[in-house]
């Protein structure tokens, strides 16, 4: 019986680690990943791959993709539902920059490595196809 309470302790405290909100996985430093770079395309054409990707590669059971744009900001945020917590996984913000450039900063959970990946891809409007979300990542 005192195993289960240390055991119930430890599993609460990993499930209240999981990011809520957008903001809170952009804080969340230690636990993720965050990556900024520069395309040399339209904000609007970078927002419309994001949006065409995440529609066609992560609408699962699992992974849900939200996009929110106008048009000074594109973010693509990516929740996961499991054992009935959801969380989010990605958030990605696009910007508009002179020149006909678009800002770009990712913040994943750590874990995400193909996603990043392939979200990168997208934002570059590279066809990197669809990543390989099976294992987690």
């Amino acid at each position: 019986m005192r195993w289960a309470v240390v055991l119930l302790v430890l599993l609460s405290g990993c499930a209240a680690q999981r990011p809520q909100t957008a903001d809170a996985l952009r804080q969340s430093i230690g636990t993720s990943t965050t990556l900024s770079f520069e395309v040399r395309r339209r904000h609007r054409d970078v927002a419309a791959n994001l949006q065409r990707y995440a529609e066609k590669c992560l609408d699962r059971k699992s992974y849900k993709p939200t996009m929110v744009v106008s048009s000074r900001k594109a973010e693509l945020h990516v929740h996961r539902e499991e054992a009935g917590d959801t969380y989010y996984v990605l958030v990605a913000d696009a910007w508009p920059v002179p020149r006909g450039r678009t800002s770009v900063q990712l913040f994943a959970h750590n874990g995400y490595d193909s996603l990043v990946a392939a979200v990168k891809a997208w934002a570059s409007g590279k066809d990197a196809g669809c990543p390989d979300m099976g294992k987690g990542s």
